[in-house]
């Protein structure tokens, strides 16, 4: 019986062996991790701003004007207003003339606010170059004599901060140092910077009648010295001259080498070969820059002109309608820049408005 149950022992310890053998491997004990949460199931990943499939960019249909034929138009037209307009329009012109138009057109370059006074004042011209837009005071001075004055945006023009091609210290600037070098407060070029020239910063502004003028001191001077402040600054300043001829200002920044002077870019591009302009908070004024929103001293250009206007004088009707459908084809020929596709549609459209 003994040796019985000794086989049957031995035979038990076989067989547990053998499903021993058929069992899977046990896992060997992990060490312990530090507490993670439960593993959530794998999602396929969400879209996300970065990620979403990029829809193609649709450009906004442009708006189109009825077909103008320069020269079945007749009758004379007055243009008058801001320097910095003039070779825009002037540009313009010269296409209409070209495309056939055997009529007088005189354009006066006087500056913004003196066009405003001709065409809201006196009533003497047909249509008002602008470098900013209308002011209250002008619109209230256009309805006294029966006027209504409506914008067309031409373009986008970047004020150029100009100096003599020598000046190796004032290659860029901030908005506030350009604010303290047409500042009353400041003489010489080593008051705004120590490492600059102890000389006398000799100063050359549009005048104040222009729309640039205008726009630097409210984009430079008020944005530094604070609103009411700027105007006052810059014309009791040391050692600056006003004119309202770009060119004027052009030769006095390239006659001396301690000038610096400002006005529209296209002036800049005309005579870059002899002056130097200063980036602004390290961005230089370029089509991308300006563009792109970049450059911080870029502003609307305009024109303008009035509905009864343009119906009592059908070549104003026209000259403007071929302005509109024809300025980005030379805009950057004269140094300027393209106003966005929405900004001219919506100019186009006031000029659908004024014809109805």
């Amino acid at each position: 019986m003994r040796h019985l149950g000794l086989k049957s022992f031995f035979i038990l310890v076989v067989l547990s062996m053998i499903l021993a053998a058929c069992q899977p491997a046990a896992t060997p004990t992990a060490a312990p991790q530090p507490t993670q949460p439960p593993a959530e199931p794998t999602k396929a990943p969400q879209p996300t701003e970065a990620t979403k499939p990029t829809e193609p960019m649709v450009e906004q249909p442009k708006i189109q004007l009825p077909d103008v034929d320069p020269a079945s138009v007749s009758g004379d037209i007055y243009i008058a207003g801001s320097s910095t307009v003039y070779p825009l329009t002037e540009k313009v012109v010269e296409l209409f003339k070209a495309d056939g138009f055997t009529g007088n057109i005189k354009i006066d370059s006087i500056g913004t606010g003196a066009g405003f006074e001709r065409f809201c004042k006196t009533g003497e011209s047909d249509i008002s170059n602008a470098s900013r837009p209308i002011k209250d005071s002008e619109v209230e001075a256009c309805k006294a004599i029966g006027r209504n004055p409506i914008g067309f945006r031409v373009g986008t023009d970047a004020l150029a901060v100009v100096i003599h091609p020598d000046n190796d210290w004032a290659t860029n600037l901030t908005v506030e140092e350009v604010a303290k070098l047409f500042s009353k407060d400041i003489t010489n070029w080593n008051e705004v910077n120590p490492a600059w020239p102890n000389q006398p910063i000799k100063r050359y502004s549009p005048g104040t009648d222009s729309g640039t003028f205008d726009y630097f001191v409210e984009a430079v001077m008020d944005a530094t010295f604070g609103k009411g402040n700027g105007k006052e600054a810059i014309l009791k300043a040391a050692n600056i001259q006003f004119s309202e001829d770009d060119n004027v200002l052009v030769q006095g920044v390239v006659g001396d080498r301690y000038a610096i002077g400002y006005f529209g870019f296209a002036y800049y591009e005309e005579n870059k070969d002899r002056l130097k302009d200063a980036s602004i908070n390290g961005i230089a004024p370029t089509f991308d820059t300006v563009e792109g929103g970049q450059y911080p001293l870029a502003r609307p250009l305009f024109i303008y002109s009035d509905a009864s206007i343009m119906k009592a004088k059908p070549q104003v009707a026209a000259f403007i309608n071929f302005y509109l459908m024809n300025v980005n084809e030379v805009i950057e020929e004269v140094g300027y820049f393209p106003a966005s596709t929405a900004a001219l549609n919506q100019a186009k459209q006031n000029w659908l408005d004024a014809m109805k």
